[in-house]
């Protein structure tokens, strides 16, 4: 018999260790439009050189219309892979400190 994929990853791709799935997640009302790893200064706004704090990671694909997504906001603690996230053009030392702020801390750098 035939496996047939009928859903697609929940983008948790960045996602090297948690102790508890689904835990350190929000549903989000995004209102931009991203993909799994990108890093949100709000839920308008990606993270920029001018950002000074951050809300999260993006955790799924939006097309910033759809509603609440699945945003990364707390670690339990939770460790994310450095190469899959997206942080345009922001300080990345600054990012992660204030990631790790939320218990969320960036490995394989």
């Amino acid at each position: 018999m035939t496996k047939i994929n009928t859903i697609g990853p929940k983008g948790d791709t960045f996602l090297v260790h948690t102790n508890d799935y689904d835990i350190q997640y929000d549903a989000v009302n995004v209102t931009v439009a991203g993909s799994a790893g990108d890093i949100l200064e709000d839920a308008s706004t990606k993270v920029s050189a001018t950002s000074t704090e951050v809300l999260g990671i993006l955790a799924e694909e939006t097309d910033g219309s759809a509603g609440p997504v699945r945003v990364m906001t707390r670690g339990n603690p939770s460790s994310v892979d450095h190469q899959k996230l997206n942080y345009n053009d922001a300080t990345e030392a600054d990012v992660q400190g204030w990631l790790e702020d939320a218990g969320i801390v960036v490995v394989n750098k």
